[in-house]
């Protein structure tokens, strides 16, 4: 039985970040570790599965996990940067674009962060910081 899949699953973790993080989501610790009982179960007694292969997928595991829990650390120093900047933008005028087309002034009340989407609100509406295109200084 070959198994190739799991190998050229995971090797995408020493290409890039970007295409680790996929590999990250589209194979987890447990499917992977689920592959890894199905090969060793169903081996070849007469070519059992090498140290170092083995070795190797353990380490490339480990190499996932740890670009995943990067990933989420560097989602959260993300949110944490863009709501410290939001906070700056309190009490200055700024121009926004909505949906339907319009543009909105207004003044800066105040940062909401909604499940870890930080936004401004301006009057009653919260808007996210990509609809903002201009602002002023008061």
């Amino acid at each position: 039985m070959q198994v190739n899949s799991v190998a050229s699953a995971s090797q995408p973790a020493a290409a890039g970040t970007a295409k680790a993080i996929s590999a990250a989501n589209a194979l987890n610790a447990a499917e992977f570790m689920q592959i890894l009982m199905a090969q060793l179960t169903h081996q070849n007694p007469l070519e059992p599965m090498d140290n170092n292969e083995m070795m190797s997928q353990f380490s490339q595991l480990n190499s996932l996990q740890e670009l995943k829990d990067i990933h989420s650390a560097m989602d959260k120093v993300s949110v944490t940067n863009q709501t410290t900047y939001l906070a700056s933008l309190i009490g200055k005028k700024v121009k926004v674009s909505r949906a339907d087309g319009t543009v909105q002034e207004g003044v800066v009340e105040g940062v909401v962060v909604d499940k870890d989407n930080p936004q401004i609100r301006v009057g009653s509406d919260t808007v996210d910081l990509s609809d903002v295109i201009e602002i002023e200084g008061v």
